[in-house]
């Protein structure tokens, strides 16, 4: 799988910038250098997955956040196999609770994300 990183680069960029965070101060939290930082922003390195959690660690965010539009088909795939997992052997009134609340937890996780102070 071939990471995108000029996507990941930018989507940390715009959590950086949207927390009001200098990239001086993103790397000194990060332990990392403010020029390695620059060149993960402009995609001009790729990035550890160490350091990778680190900038999320110090973003306060997870890496899916940063990954998010980052998954293959294959991966796809496996999350399909894994949500079929989870519905296997359940009643159809079971079935339908956990749609109802899986429903219920993406419509408040995207009233979240238009809430101001959050990203």
């Amino acid at each position: 799988m071939e990471l995108n990183y000029a996507l990941i680069g930018a989507r940390i960029k715009k959590i950086r910038k949207s927390r009001k965070i200098t990239q001086d101060r993103l790397s000194e939290m990060a332990g990392i250098s403010p020029q390695h930082l620059s060149q993960i922003e402009s995609a001009k390195t790729k990035l550890s997955l160490q350091v990778l959690v680190n900038i999320c660690n110090s973003l306060d965010v997870t890496t899916d956040k940063i990954l998010c539009d980052v998954l293959t088909a294959e991966t796809a795939t496996e999350i399909n196999s894994d949500i079929a997992e989870v519905f296997e052997g359940c009643t159809s009134d079971e079935v339908y609770l956990m749609l109802a609340v899986a429903e219920n937890l993406k419509k408040n996780l995207r009233l979240k994300k238009m809430t101001p102070n959050h990203e």
